[in-house]
């Protein structure tokens, strides 16, 4: 066994997971400021959890979305589609794990 959880601590992460679920309940779809253990920061809205993840709906200014593989050959040779695009451009829903959260503010 490489690791192994201290029953303790368990207990608390348990504890905590818990209280994040009652906390986050009433700010669905509001816009908030997370800040991880790291010191990274996101803005955006929640809109979601489960057991161990907060989904946050971040705004992105980067064209990379619209990378895709095209195919090589237009028409007459094969039918050509055009390239799928988002519903929403520019909005990506970023999954941040409960335990790395340091705060939760809203915006």
């Amino acid at each position: 066994m490489i690791y192994q959880a201290d029953p303790t601590s368990l207990h608390h992460v348990k504890k905590v997971r818990e209280s994040m679920h009652g906390a986050l309940k009433p700010y669905m779809n509001q816009k908030v400021k997370v800040t991880t253990i790291d010191g990274v920061s996101h803005e955006g809205c929640i809109s979601g959890f489960d057991e161990g993840h907060l989904y946050l709906t971040v705004t992105t200014t980067s064209t990379d979305y619209m990378r895709s593989y095209y195919q090589p050959y237009y028409p007459p040779y094969q039918p050509y589609y055009p390239p799928y695009y988002p519903v929403y451009p520019g909005n990506v829903i970023l999954p941040l794990v409960l335990y790395n959260l340091l705060a939760l503010s809203l915006i």
